[in-house]
């Protein structure tokens, strides 16, 4: 009962701070579409919030409604087949996690992919996808990936699918706009139309603040990654009452190598359980997911 109390309060946390900090991403990119305006419109402040505003809220509209169907794309995935024998138990086991964690039964997707892993998507509980490799169909046992699925079950119940969807593509937006503000700067439009200390200074702003934004989006973005993470590791332990399923099934994928190259786009790739595209130390401060050593340690401490 503690331990329930323990992980419902980490939960709230994490929905708070997540809001928050995917509310600052929101307001990074209006700035860089407003210094973008500016760059374009003369130095019209006016017209260019006018400009920022309807943009900024559009694209993330935009990117909300087709943010499932985007996903899968991106990862290549296909509807579970139930005629095939490894991907009905998976369906079965799916909606025994559903069942634990009292939400509606998540569509099931497969990836046809050598490599050990799973991802969850989608906008609310509702409206959720639990995608798991072929790889992770033929390496794991039953209870190694009832601890994967659980853990997948744990960022749709906290809400972390919809979150880490859109600020995937606010991430991405941003650098991109920085980066066309960036050498709009340097092709003479940088000079029109502003005169005076204040267009001086505005224009200074823009300069630094081109620099900063995709940075700190993107650290930003890892910070929520890897605290997500964790988050799900303890909660789908919670579930399955058996941590050890999972760790397991992290011990298993940090010695998974496959020759082939990991299937669709590294786009999607911080929402996989583990990022199969890691080319990097995951202790690294450009990883998106925190240390497999450190996850399992954890586990095995509940």
């Amino acid at each position: 009962m503690e331990n329930k109390l323990l992980i419902e309060d980490h939960i709230k946390k994490n929905k708070r701070q997540t809001i928050l900090i995917c509310g600052l991403m929101a307001l990074l990119f209006i700035l860089v579409v407003f210094f973008l305006g500016y760059i374009f419109f003369g130095g019209n402040i006016f017209i260019s919030l006018a400009f920022a505003l309807p943009i900024a809220f559009g694209y993330i509209a935009i990117t909300y409604s087709v943010s499932v169907s985007a996903v899968l794309s991106a990862a290549k995935a296909r509807p579970a087949n139930s005629q095939i024998r490894e991907e009905k138990l998976l369906i079965h086991r799916v909606e025994e996690m559903a069942i634990a964690a009292g939400l509606p039964m998540p569509k099931v997707y497969v990836q046809d992919s050598e490599y050990i892993n799973a991802f969850a998507t989608g906008k609310d509980p509702k409206d959720s996808v639990i995608c798991v490799t072929t790889g992770a169909l033929k390496k794991l046992n039953q209870e190694e990936l009832e601890g994967v699925i659980a853990h997948e079950m744990s960022h749709i119940k906290n809400y972390d699918v919809r979150l880490a969807t859109i600020t995937i593509a606010v991430v991405g937006a941003i650098a991109l706009m920085s980066e066309i503000l960036f050498y709009s700067m340097f092709w003479g439009g940088a000079g029109r139309g502003r005169k005076g200390e204040g267009g001086a200074i505005l224009l200074l702003l823009a300069i630094v603040f081109v620099i900063l934004a995709p940075i700190f989006a993107r650290l930003t973005y890892l910070a929520i990654s890897r605290r997500r993470e964790y988050l799900a590791d303890s909660n789908g332990a919670y579930l399955t009452r058996n941590p050890e399923g999972l760790a397991k099934a992290l011990e298993k994928i940090k010695q998974d190598h496959p020759r082939e190259k990991p299937k669709g786009s590294k786009t999607v790739a911080p929402l996989y359980i583990s990022n199969p595209f890691r080319r990097i130390d995951a202790s690294s401060l450009g990883s998106t997911h925190p240390p497999i050593d450190e996850r399992i340690k954890r586990l095995r401490s509940m």
